[in-house]
């Protein structure tokens, strides 16, 4: 049996789980993921086609052990992507989570909830998932004292599955193969999420979303209006040291700056948009439709810019 796992599937994972584990919050803040899939079987491999973030962890002092506490909207998901996979001819293949910072494996909760999998779906599979794996690329310990083990070119999960569902919550657990599709080897799949986790960190926020971005594309824009002055006044000062022989040449230089700037900005935007495919399902529809209309101010100003580069050409 082998789990067949695509490359936008193993990215909603990581960035899904990042988005509430990473080093622009303390460690004591880290917040567990999780999430569903969907897909289909096709022999005794399980072929996934999405993977859904559906909640995060919310700690509780009250609590002896880390729970899950699903609300409303989380029920509503669940029935939607239910429904919306059966029109597919797709069903649910089981259930991903993220141990931020500590050792993958199954505890005694996670085993009773890949059982609520398993007995509905017999080819039913758990994923466990640790940014701090995939990033060091180490095997964490058991607990303090123990040795940590050195791993290479690792995705940063495992995947598992009950050996005797009969056995209940007592049921023992093994490993199973995977295959991450979309990337020509191990080392380049590393490599390549590695520097996706930075871009997550850097630009998918687990709370504050719109300010984050408003305040992001305020800056750009004030970056964008700051480079537009300075080379006005840049040419302004070669014509009273009457140096306008210059201008031209020193616009084409400023233009080529600014473009890279606007270039550079517009692919962090893409990402952004981009990142909004990883959020919780039941945050979707509010929250994608407010991020666009932020970033669509970066646009408006962009359309501007040649009459703006044609309008300094005419002056200087």
């Amino acid at each position: 049996m082998t789990v067949i796992i695509p490359k936008e599937v193993y990215k909603t994972i990581v960035a899904a789980s990042v988005r509430f584990a990473n080093t622009r919050m303390p460690e004591d803040d880290w917040l567990e993921v999780y999430g569903i899939f969907i897909g289909n079987i096709e022999g005794e491999d399980v072929i996934i086609s999405e993977a859904y973030p559906i909640t995060h962890q919310e700690k509780n002092p009250e609590d002896i052990i880390d729970k899950v506490y699903w609300n409303t909207e989380d029920y509503e998901s669940f029935s939607i992507i239910d429904d919306r996979a059966f029109s597919q001819g797709d069903f649910t293949l089981g259930w991903w989570h993220s141990h931020p910072g500590f050792k993958v494996m199954m505890s005694q909760l996670d085993v009773k909830t890949t059982l609520s999998y398993q007995q509905n779906n017999p080819k039913a599979v758990s994923l466990v998932f640790n940014p701090v794996r995939l990033i060091r690329q180490v095997e964490l310990p058991e607990k303090k004292g123990d040795p940590v083990k050195q791993l290479k070119n690792d995705p940063g999960f495992k995947i598992f599955r009950l050996d005797d569902v009969n056995r209940g919550i007592e049921a023992s657990y093994h490993e199973i193969d995977y295959q991450i599709e979309g990337y020509e080897s191990r080392e380049q799949m590393v490599k390549q999420i590695q520097k996706f986790i930075i871009d997550i960190t850097n630009f998918f926020p687990r709370r504050d979303i719109y300010e984050r971005y408003e305040k992001y594309i305020s800056d750009k824009i004030n970056e964008l209006n700051s480079k537009l002055l300075g080379t006005e006044e840049y040419l302004k000062t070669l014509v009273r040291k009457g140096e306008q022989h210059r201008t031209q040449e020193v616009l084409e230089e400023q233009v080529k700056d600014i473009r890279k700037f606007v270039a550079k900005t517009f692919i962090n935007i893409e990402n952004i948009k981009d990142f909004m495919n990883y959020l919780e399902f039941k945050e979707r529809e509010r929250v994608i439709p407010k991020v666009n209309e932020i970033l669509s101010k970066w646009d408006e100003k962009v359309a501007t810019l040649n009459s703006k580069f044609e309008e300094l050409a005419n002056k200087f």
